[in-house]
């Protein structure tokens, strides 16, 4: 069985070698996020996303607006 990591959640969609589009729910199996694809033999597991490592800053051509910015003075 292959394993894929996704950070899509709740649902999954992938593509089988006959060009069908599949969905597959991720539901919570031994404390992990996880769906199988019997059809093709696939199993995924949700992974988190981790923090950027780049500092994001804001664009001086942008109207001002509130946002996930790593700066504290936005209003």
């Amino acid at each position: 069985m292959r394993t894929v990591y996704v950070a899509e959640y709740p649902a999954i969609q992938h593509v089988h070698p006959n060009n069908d589009v599949v969905t597959v729910r991720l539901k919570r199996q031994d404390g992990e996020l996880k769906a199988t694809c019997p059809d093709c033999d696939t199993e995924f597991v949700y992974r988190k996303p981790s923090k950027s490592s780049i500092q994001h800053f804001k664009s001086p051509l942008l109207p001002p607006v509130k946002g996930n910015f790593d700066s504290d003075d936005d209003h």
